[in-house]
């Protein structure tokens, strides 16, 4: 779950440098990313497939992934309509709510919720907060912005639910991403002749263009599909809330951005909440141990 929050902390950067050297859209942007991941994506699948000792049959839901997939489309879409309309500090902070639906909805399926996971949702909501600069002065947009932005934290997190029980026991997970990434594209495309799609002109663009599809979409699709299996979706979707403090990091690596303290703080209570998270998954799993050795 680290290493796709490091993938989608990256794009914020990509995404300003090609804006900076071309003339695409955000919906260019959208869509140029799934037209490229996607290849990408089955290249990888079938790569990993013949190197694999004993290849077999893929058992990858393809009707559920693909529905799922069009069920994605709905969080990129929602991101790009609510991202014209609000300040994209106050979008992040709304959409950032969606650690504590996913934990709400784990409540409600009766999925077991520990009190040490509030705590690390709390300090990583706070964490956010402080890591957003300027946010008082940015405006909070209009209702039809922030409906959007909840309404993308919402889909992400109904996605994180289905995810852990569409692909609960399937060993074909990479298969299982490359068709969720099919369905998300086959929606997107529908919206070419509505919109239309202009290629940057320039080498750099599409070189950003190759690290979003690649470092912001097939690498976090990917690890998040295992690592939700693997941890659950409330205790993934709070390690996901690292993201912010690592875009941060890498604008002021990549773009010269001047990190403030308050921002420094922020990050800190953010990796703080993960290794909380961690360091009692860890404690419960020593306890298990010892209870089953006697």
């Amino acid at each position: 779950m680290l290493l796709a929050a490091a993938g989608f902390a990256g794009m914020p950067t990509m995404v300003k440098i090609t804006y900076s050297h071309s003339t695409l859209t955000p919906m260019d942007i959208a869509l140029w990313r799934f037209l490229i991941a996607v290849p990408l994506s089955w290249a990888l699948v079938h790569y990993t497939r013949r190197r694999a000792a004993r290849p077999r049959r893929s058992d990858a839901p393809v009707k559920h992934m693909l529905g799922m997939g069009a069920l994605l489309s709905a969080a990129v879409l929602t991101a790009f309509f609510g991202l014209e309309r609000m300040p994209a500090s106050v979008y992040v902070v709304l959409f950032y709510s969606y650690p504590a639906m996913v934990l709400l909805l784990s409540l409600c399926m009766g999925d077991p919720i520990h009190r040490h996971m509030w705590l690390a949702l709390t300090m990583a909501l706070c964490g956010i907060l402080l890591t957003i600069p300027d946010l008082a002065g940015q405006g909070a947009g209009d209702g039809l912005g922030v409906l959007l932005a909840l309404t993308n934290a919402a889909v992400v997190a109904v996605y994180y639910h289905l995810s852990k029980r569409a692909l609960h026991g399937v060993a074909d997970l990479p298969g299982a991403s490359a068709w969720l990434m099919q369905g998300t594209l086959l929606v997107l495309l529908l919206l070419i002749p509505l919109r239309g799609l202009q290629a940057p002109a320039a080498p750099l663009p599409w070189l950003m263009l190759l690290g979003i599809a690649t470092l912001g979409t097939v690498l976090p699709v990917f690890a998040i599909n295992i690592g939700i299996q693997r941890m659950g979706a409330a205790q993934a979707s709070l390690v996901t809330t690292a993201e912010p403090p690592m875009s941060m990091i890498i604008a002021m690596i990549l773009l010269g951005e001047v990190v403030a303290a308050q921002q420094w703080l922020g990050a800190a209570l953010i990796i703080g909440s993960v290794i909380l998270l961690q360091l009692r998954t860890q404690n419960r799993l020593d306890l298990s141990l010892a209870h089953e050795a006697g």
